[in-house]
């Protein structure tokens, strides 16, 4: 589920940021008293768009991925000794729970 939230933000972001680039470049010709048109085809905003995507995608997989643990592993749960809250980790032997 973590992984297509990624995908979504990602492409999100994508869209967010070729939809500004659009907005600023139509402003910047409205001052140069050029009439803003629509273009056809792939122009800049979209390959910057698509990169900050792929920015967004690796930074959050990278995030996201990075504390988790590997395949087979058991996590132990934090536990109260001696009035002290000792914290949860992942164990790697994956038998231990079976």
């Amino acid at each position: 589920m973590r992984r297509y939230l990624i995908i979504a933000i990602a492409i999100m972001a994508a869209i967010l940021v070729m939809s500004l680039v659009k907005m600023i470049q139509a402003r910047r010709a409205r001052a140069r008293g050029e009439i803003p048109h629509k273009t056809s085809g792939i122009d800049m905003s979209h390959v910057i768009g698509a990169l900050v995507g792929l920015a967004v995608f690796f930074a959050g997989a990278v995030l996201l991925e990075g504390g988790a643990a590997g395949p087979g592993s058991d996590y132990k749960p934090a536990t109260l000794k001696d009035g002290k809250i000792t914290s949860g980790d992942f164990s790697s032997d994956g038998d231990a729970g079976q």
